[in-house]
């Protein structure tokens, strides 16, 4: 069933002598059915305002997702600037308000595209998902997703405002519309050589009915889109204007630092608030949960000192603590145990091992990871009691740095006991959120210590400290790979299986969320293996899901940060037990692939593939499809006499099939290749006695200048389509690259992650 553009109903309405557009997206076609839904269900429809155009032409563009520094407050502008012509010195971004109007179409585009092959079943599941969307209104920002899920739709709503613009000039010169073109901010009537800017046409336009299907422009045309253009945030976090969390500032605000359970599991028994109350500047000591209490005072030092003095008795869970390590060895135990969740399968995989000239086989370890973002959690909450005395009909206003608005506004009305009306959010500016700031415990907590402080501000600040120790961690597993090879080394079967917590079930639990995935139905749990573009006739996907008190949670590219790393050091590994080179390998089983094959053509000639090396070097190749983008990646690294590892170079190679902005695709598979370097070379959460054992960034290594690669390229090599994601896209094959040079300059094959441990020995 094919969307329709006549779906679309664009309302102008005038404000502050502009022009505001809005549309509503709802998926029917009927005129008249979407009037009498329009009229009985108003607060279910799409109705956002996206555009507002000032009389002297400055457009601002709302921007309802999460700028968590991977580039969307331009990205988006970027979207509707281009279907509306503007003249982008003129265009600028507010962040949009909390309101179900702005929800997202993420899932009715990043389902299709990321876990379905094109088709009737994926055009089929957009169109149920375009009708649905509308109805949750969630605005939301991860999976790379903020580009596939509005690509089409902030199109629309430029070449709404644009046509709009157009109405209006050809009824003031008594022209058709067909006459009029735009450009710049302008519309243009060649024949009478006359014309006008948006601005001077802005209230008129407000008048005038919408069109229900707007052109949208060929790509052929874009003068705005697809070009290297500066990011429109950077001149603020320059000068220091950029207002993230962590800024708020408001009148008769009060400052709180939380103190967690130590121990995961454990609880808060008792604590005595006076034994820091008389400290000069302490409000209060208050309990912000059943496993944290927090110190209210006059600033966030004052709060944080005494927290870390308060006397506090914590209940520790009955049973085994966690250990790290000792969970590690436990779990490849699960190997060989019995009914593995099955999540993926082609073919007949035991009927090909047992046809198979030679067969490998391999396990390979990745530990806890924390996420580090720069900022640490924090939020700012307002509650107001009502003049009733109903506490029902209290309200509260919160600035979270966030992921989600939405989660924010209805994970708040719950604690709070209030309608998800009464709950403002207002969007700010993230330090890095990389998944961590998707989890809404701290919300949570600013929102119960702001109802103990009626009517003030309460800015909750998180130290390093107790961001570390209770993060939500990218799990620790361990996976096992089969595989079977022909008598000429041909690849005839794969068989995989990982054993760890699975993200979905525990962050949705965890949340509340009502989106919770039955940890043996996880599909996430072998992606990216289950959508692998790699030729493979017979394939068994499976898992053994674990479960522990240590929380997991997103961490850049979630189960694929692993799972790449596992996949493409056994391709390599298979390579070699094949006697064949690794790209010709690849190539090999991307024949009938031609975007994945050239990108993997690309990488390898990029990167000089085949050229000699000198003696303790190295060059490792890795292939991944992630979010709906391809790369190739390929490190070159050196490995000293004594085992020291320096990564010389990394040249990357993505496809994201269309470009919005090139300079933010180089920016952000540059920053996921420094991430991912970090992660394989140093990342470890250490836990033992059930709590983590890193505090800050002393005991917790992360890539220092000096660590870094020499020379980091970036090529970016569209080849047409819906585009794909691109925060996360980088990260997942650069593990796998450097470790497949480390053996290329070596002969030690790396199965176990980091390579450099916190004691500083090298396992290279």
């Amino acid at each position: 069933m094919p969307m329709s553009r006549r779906a679309m109903i664009v309302t102008g309405v005038a404000a502050a002598g502009g022009l505001g557009i809005a549309w509503w997206l709802s998926g029917f076609d009927d005129g008249d059915s979407r009037a009498k839904f329009a009229a009985t269900t108003p607060d279910k429809f799409i109705l956002n305002a996206y555009v507002k155009i000032a009389r002297d032409g400055r457009v601002t563009v709302a921007m309802p997702m999460a700028e968590i520094g991977q580039g969307v407050a331009t990205a988006v502008p970027m979207l509707v600037a281009e279907e509306l012509d503007a003249d982008w010195s003129q265009v600028g971004y507010e962040m949009a308000p909390l309101d179900k109007d702005y929800g997202s179409y993420v899932i009715a585009e990043a389902v299709p595209l990321i876990f379905m092959s094109p088709g009737t079943l994926a055009n089929v599941t957009r169109w149920a998902l375009y009708k649905i969307s509308p109805l949750i209104g969630m605005t939301f920002t991860g999976g790379s997703s903020a580009i596939i899920g509005n690509y089409t739709h902030l199109r629309m709503v430029g070449a709404a405002a644009r046509e709009m613009l157009k109405a209006a000039a050809a009824e003031a010169w008594k022209v058709p519309v067909s006459e009029l073109t735009t450009a710049k901010g302008r519309v243009l009537h060649a024949a009478s050589n006359r014309s006008a800017g948006y601005g001077e046409l802005a209230d008129a336009a407000a008048q005038l009915s919408p069109p229900s299907d707007p052109p949208l422009k060929d790509p052929k045309d874009f003068t705005i889109l697809t070009k290297p253009l500066g990011r429109l945030d950077t001149p603020e976090k320059v000068d220091g204007s950029a207002r993230y969390g962590i800024d708020v500032k408001l009148p008769n605000m009060v400052y709180a630092a939380i103190r967690h359970a130590p121990v995961f599991g454990s609880k808060v028994t008792s604590f005595d608030p006076a034994s820091v109350k008389s400290r000069k500047g302490v409000i209060d000591v208050l309990r912000a949960g059943d496993e944290c209490v927090a110190v209210v005072a006059e600033s966030t030092w004052i709060a944080e000192q005494a927290v870390r003095a308060l006397d506090v008795t914590f209940e520790t869970p009955s049973g085994a603590l966690v250990d790290s390590d000792t969970l590690t060895n436990d779990y490849r135990t699960k190997f060989d145990a019995p009914e593995p969740a099955e999540l993926h399968a082609v073919g007949d995989a035991v009927a090909a091992f047992g046809a198979a000239a030679k067969t490998l086989e391999a396990d390979y370890e990745t530990p806890y990871l924390a996420h580090f973002c720069m900022e640490p959690m924090n939020a700012t909450a307002v509650y107001e009691p009502a003049a009733s005395g109903k506490p029902e009909e209290a309200k509260l206003t919160i600035w979270p740095p966030s992921q989600s608005m939405t989660s924010t506004q209805w994970g708040a009305a719950k604690i709070a006991g209030v309608p998800d009306a009464n709950v403002n959010v207002h969007n700010v500016l993230s330090g890095g959120g990389f998944g961590r700031r998707a989890d809404m415990d701290f919300i949570r907590q600013v929102v119960r210590i702001a109802m103990q402080l009626p009517n003030r501000p309460v800015k909750l600040t998180w130290s390093r400290e107790q961001d570390v120790r209770h993060d939500t961690y990218r799990p620790a597993g361990v996976a096992r790979f089969k595989g079977a090879l022909d008598r000429d080394g041909n690849l005839t079967a794969l068989d995989f299986l990982i054993v760890a917590k699975t993200v979905s079930y525990d962050f949705g639990t965890r949340n509340d969320s009502g989106f919770q995935t039955d940890p043996r139905e996880d599909s996430g749990m072998v992606g990216p293996m289950n959508a692998t573009p790699y030729a493979v006739p017979n394939m068994r996907l499976a898992s053994q899901p674990q479960d522990n008190l240590v929380p997991s949670g997103n961490w850049r590219s979630v189960a694929m940060s692993h799972n790449g790393f596992y996949q493409e050091s056994f391709i390599d590994e298979l390579a070699v037990a094949a006697g064949k080179d690794p790209v010709e390998f690849r190539r090999a089983l991307l024949k009938d692939k031609p975007k994945h094959l050239a990108a993997l053509n690309a990488v390898a000639e990029k990167a000089g593939w085949g050229t000699p090396m000198a003696p303790g070097r190295g060059r490792g190749v890795a292939l991944l499809d992630v979010f709906n983008s391809i790369v190739g990646q390929v490190v070159d690294v050196t490995v000293g006499a004594a085992g020291e590892i320096a990564v010389d170079r990394v040249v990357s190679v993505v496809d994201p099939h269309t470009v919005v902005n090139p300079n933010i695709i180089e920016a952000q598979i540059e920053s996921a290749v420094h991430d991912g370097l970090s992660a394989a070379l140093y990342g470890k959460v250490d836990v033992k006695g059930g709590q983590v054992v890193n505090a800050n960034f002393d005991d917790y290594r992360m890539m220092k200048l000096a660590d870094a690669p020499t020379a980091v390229e970036t090529y970016v090599m569209p080849s047409g389509g819906h585009p794909g994601g691109i925060g996360e896209v980088g990260l997942p094959g650069v593990a796998p690259a450097l470790c497949n040079a480390i053996f290329a300059a070596t002969g030690n094959r790396i199965r176990k992650l980091p390579l450099v441990p916190a004691a500083g020995s090298r396992q290279a």
